[in-house]
């Protein structure tokens, strides 16, 4: 019976990866050797011709299609994942101080230059995976080099962890910590910066078995431990000072549930059990604090809560869901437990009736009933949290059957 829940489930994140994908293809996509891609697609289907471009989509469209060609061989992903690792390498690497630029103008000519270890993170996670697909030695040197940059410049040797952002030559300035990313001027941390670092090195470990890397990994899950994790509720906090003090209580639910996946993924790279035995209750316990606290009324997982004060943000934001699926399916592969591959199906099935576009394709922003109507591409509306989530589904049930 479970098998067969199985396959179906394992059917649809098949179906879904390829509609994603070939959403983006169209719309994304120009033909147009200047423009490459577009930095923005507004709520009509419309390109911004002016719109900047952001490393985060840039990175996470080389991610998404790289990691498709390597699971459905379709040269039409390759040719994609080739493009956008050209125009990444040829608009983004500053080859004068290394790392990457976080945003260039529509020519492809830098626009904000300073260095933000959100943005490094996801070229090394885009340039790793690319590796892995189509073992480019130039792929991985570049990735090697923004690590070798984020050691030697980002990484705070007192306190552990890393800056926010430095300056395009490396220099931390308080007053450039500010970012979309992190709206606090007295925050040089935060979690969400921390958590997809750990996927980065991650990714990087996963195809370079570098013993200082391992080392800049094991500490890296510590820290999301030992610092940003909330003993006490099991979420993460989101925004620190250099010594790691908090400097909000508000929840994150779907950080979290990608946080309780990632930190898994992470240590099963590294591979070192007492590791494994270290993380695997935190993980859970994560887990298990979102399928209690936070699911909305009407189905899908909740954007945040403010223990403080009350106020709730109740919309249900894509990509939320698409981590809860996973998270939740992560959980129920570790302890069995069938009330989380229920709740995984449950995301799912809200997210095919809400979330995704079944007129044009691609997935909304917020659930249809949220009345958020906005733009279907832009620097952080990106193929990655919802095609890894069929990436990561398909995979794991081709394991588990």
């Amino acid at each position: 019976m479970v098998d067969r829940r199985l396959l179906e489930l394992k059917e649809e994140m098949e179906t879904e990866a390829q509609n994603l994908l070939g959403f983006w293809e169209k719309y994304a996509f120009s033909d147009d050797d200047n423009i490459v891609f577009h930095g923005a697609v507004d709520a009509n289907l419309t390109p911004d011709l002016q719109a900047n471009k952001h490393i985060v989509l840039t990175a996470r469209l080389v991610w998404t299609f790289s990691y498709a060609y390597r699971l459905f061989g379709e040269m039409r992903y390759k040719e994609i994942a080739q493009r956008m690792y050209e125009y990444l390498v040829s608009h983004f690497i500053d080859r004068e101080y290394g790392g990457v630029f976080w945003e260039v103008k529509a020519d492809g000519t830098p626009h904000d230059t300073n260095k933000r270890t959100y943005g490094e993170s996801f070229a090394i996670y885009a340039l790793s995976e690319y590796y892995r697909t189509f073992g480019e030695q130039k792929a991985l040197d570049e990735a090697i080099a923004i690590y070798e940059c984020l050691e030697a410049h980002a990484y705070d040797k007192e306190h552990k962890g890393y800056y926010e952002a430095l300056t395009r030559d490396w220099k931390y300035e308080q007053k450039e910590q500010v970012s979309n990313v992190n709206p606090y001027s007295s925050a040089c941390k935060t979690m969400n910066t921390h958590l997809h670092l750990l996927e980065a090195y991650t990714s990087l470990y996963r195809v370079w078995k570098d013993p200082g890397l391992k080392d800049s990994l094991v500490e890296q899950i510590e820290v999301m431990i030992e610092k940003i994790v909330n003993q006490n509720n099991w979420h993460y906090m989101l925004y620190f000072d250099r010594a790691w003090n908090s400097i909000t209580p508000d929840i994150s639910y779907g950080h979290d549930i990608e946080g309780s996946w990632l930190l898994w993924e992470a240590a099963e790279c590294v591979g070192d059990e007492k590791l494994k035995e270290y993380v695997k209750p935190v993980s859970m316990k994560m887990a298990e604090a979102i399928y209690e606290e936070g699911w909305h009324d009407d189905g899908g997982i909740i954007y945040e809560y403010n223990p403080l004060n009350g106020k709730v943000l109740d919309f249900r934001s894509w990509w939320v869901q698409a981590e809860a699926v996973v998270g939740f399916f992560n959980a129920w592969q570790l302890t069995g437990d069938s009330k989380y591959l229920d709740a995984a199906e449950r995301v799912w099935e809200f997210t095919k009736k809400e979330v995704i576009d079944h007129e044009n394709g691609g997935w909304f922003s917020f659930a249809v009933s949220d009345g958020r109507p906005t733009k279907r591409i832009d620097g952080w509306t990106c193929p990655y949290h919802n095609a890894r989530m069929c990436y990561e589904i398909m995979e794991r049930i081709q394991h588990q059957i």
